[in-house]
């Protein structure tokens, strides 16, 4: 039974995600790079086209930047994540749009 402080939260109501057996199964991945690969696919399966910040995301994940953005890199170079760069309407930078792969290459 829950006390009167207790609150119910839907923990699905942020949006969710799916992530592959395959990913969470790469021993070549660290604990690191699946939380932000799965991080990545809950913003994804959230139907969210824009990401939170670098600090944003470290801070949800309790890692430091450069912590975040080595293990990322390494979901990179396996083929698991690209990076697209949006531009703004003026032509300047605007965002990293992170693209989850469907088909990575074995090996």
């Amino acid at each position: 039974m829950m006390d009167k402080t207790t609150q119910v939260i839907d923990v699905l109501s942020m949006g969710y995600g799916t992530v592959p057996r395959s990913v969470m199964s790469d021993r070549k991945l660290t604990v690191e790079a699946k939380a932000i690969y799965a991080y990545f696919a809950a913003c994804i399966g959230a139907g969210d086209t824009s990401f939170p910040t670098v600090g944003e995301i470290s801070k949800d994940l309790n890692m430091g930047k450069d912590r975040f953005q080595k293990h990322k890199k390494k979901l990179i170079e396996k083929g698991y994540l690209t990076i697209r760069k949006d531009t703004a309407a003026n032509g300047r930078y605007s965002t990293d749009v992170y693209v989850i792969q469907e088909r990575v290459a074995n090996g």
